[in-house]
């Protein structure tokens, strides 16, 4: 069932950015606040006050669109990468540059370990690429790829790698072409052929590892959400049918009441999570959303959109409210 008419949410807008927004990513609760980075095609990720969406900072060194962000935990370093053949290493704090890694081609995925001193990353080349964070600029620890990595894959690649719980030697990938409809899990100490495939019903088009670091949320071809347990494979629930054309999902946490969905729709949908009932159709974005992802607490959510935008919702909303206190909209610099 709809939301009631009466309950119109006044998201805050996050401006800043001016070319699409392709990916978002929380730290987790830090003693001074919760902040998120966004990855965007104008070559500028940036950092902002998870709750307010005030912009804190941006992180200025890429010479071409910026395809992935990831923040550590505590918020104290980010990875970024790009289209011009680098990921990048960042001190989050001060915004200063860590590390240029060079890579092979263009760069759509970074990851770090739960410990933060392990970083993969991963894109239009056929390898994963493992870095010891404390040695900077040093060439990777490792590579994943057999041959297989993205099999059938023209040209070959992955837009998507994350680590999976706190081992520093499990990883999930899902290549880059939409006739693999699998996933991938390997374990880092021994490289080669991957040690087993997730199957899915089509092609992955997005996923998000949830902040408990084994919970998969991966949006296929066929507009479809699948749950997956990233450390043993099993389903957590039936594949739920979304909106047509979905980009990009998110599940809530703690408690896995909502799943969030966002779309070339232009609009942000909410999902019972148990029945797959329609909670909420959000409009605002004047563009098609790629990327949503849920507060660490789980009580807002933020969608990044091709409109150049970011805006944070209420999980919850009461009637005629904000997505926080003190107004609706944050600029950025």
């Amino acid at each position: 069932m709809a939301t009631p008419a009466a309950i119109q949410q006044l998201p805050l807008v996050c401006p800043g950015h001016n070319r699409g927004v392709v990916e978002l990513n929380y730290s987790g609760t830090t003693p001074d606040g919760v902040f998120f980075i966004s990855a965007c095609l104008d070559g500028k990720p940036m950092l902002r006050d998870g709750v307010s969406g005030d912009w804190i900072g941006t992180f200025d060194g890429h010479k071409g669109a910026v395809w992935s962000a990831a923040i550590t935990p505590d918020a104290t370093l980010a990875a970024t990468g790009a289209a011009d053949f680098t990921a990048r290493l960042w001190d989050a704090l001060t915004g200063d540059s860590l590390a240029v890694l060079p890579q092979a081609h263009i760069c759509k995925s970074v990851s770090f370990s739960s410990t933060a001193d392990r970083l993969l990353t991963a894109g239009a080349m056929a390898a994963i690429s493992v870095y010891d964070v404390a040695l900077g600029v040093a060439p990777p620890l490792s590579t994943l790829t057999d041959g297989e990595l993205a099999a059938g894959t023209k040209p070959p690649g992955v837009k998507f790698v994350r680590y999976v719980g706190t081992s520093p030697h499990s990883v999930v990938s899902a290549s880059n072409s939409p006739r693999d409809a699998f996933l991938c899990t390997w374990d880092v100490r021994t490289g080669g052929a991957p040690t087993g495939r997730l199957e899915l019903t089509a092609g992955v088009r997005s996923a998000e590892l949830c902040a408990d670091g084994t919970t998969l949320v991966v949006v296929t071809d066929d507009s479809k959400v699948h749950v997956l347990d990233a450390s043993t494979g099993a389903v957590l629930r039936e594949p739920l049918q979304v909106a047509e054309a979905t980009e990009s999902a998110s599940l809530q946490l703690p408690g896995r009441k909502r799943l969030v969905t966002g779309g070339r729709d232009l609009e942000v949908h909410a999902y019972d999570y148990e029945t797959g009932a329609e909670l909420e159709s959000l409009r605002g974005h004047h563009g098609p959303v790629w990327a949503v992802r849920h507060a660490p607490d789980g009580e807002t959510f933020a969608s990044g959109s091709d409109d150049a935008t970011v805006r944070i919702w209420r999980s919850n909303p009461q009637p005629n409210c904000g997505a926080a206190a003190g107004g609706a909209t944050n600029g950025g610099a």
